[in-house]
């Protein structure tokens, strides 16, 4: 009878909430935790481009190797992770499936090597924006940051 009370009461509702309140705060730790994201910043494009580049310095205070697999944001249509290399003296940018992030060390993610690429900017960014992007680990933890746009005056030296 008294769990009935309880169901018909709102208190199982609100208990089953707060349960998946809990679960919801858990699935967002692990190696997230692990990652420290610093100077996160969106190169500022004019407002007919429709792709840029997110950047930043990724440290791993974990004690094993990491790996960045994904990263989303609400601004563009297709997020995808890359990497510039050079190939019989052209530089060129290709689509990588992660991020290494060795243990106790910091990737940099900077023009003319590892990047996030937006594309189909879904509006226009302007200088001094924020861009909200979520960054997603190797065992589905995640972290959101906000990284500022910024004019881009140095690309990459050739």
């Amino acid at each position: 009878m008294k769990s009935l009370y309880v169901m018909k009461s709102g208190l199982f509702p609100a208990l089953a909430g707060f349960f998946f309140l809990l679960v919801g705060v858990g699935a967002h730790a692990g190696v997230a935790d692990q990652i420290t994201v610093n100077d996160p910043y969106v190169r500022a494009v004019p407002p007919v481009v429709k792709t840029t580049a997110a950047f930043m310095q990724l440290q791993n205070a974990d004690q094993v190797e990491r790996f960045l697999i994904d990263a989303r944001t609400p601004v563009a249509q297709v997020v995808e992770l890359h990497m510039h290399t050079m190939d019989d003296g052209v530089m060129r940018m290709r689509r990588i499936p992660h991020i290494h992030l060795p243990p106790n060390e910091t990737a940099n993610l900077q023009p003319g090597g590892l990047h996030i690429m937006l594309f189909d900017l879904t509006e226009p960014l302007r200088d001094g924006d924020q861009v909200p992007i979520t960054l997603v680990f190797d065992d589905g933890s995640t972290k959101e940051i906000s990284a500022v746009v910024r004019r881009v005056e140095h690309m990459m030296k050739h």
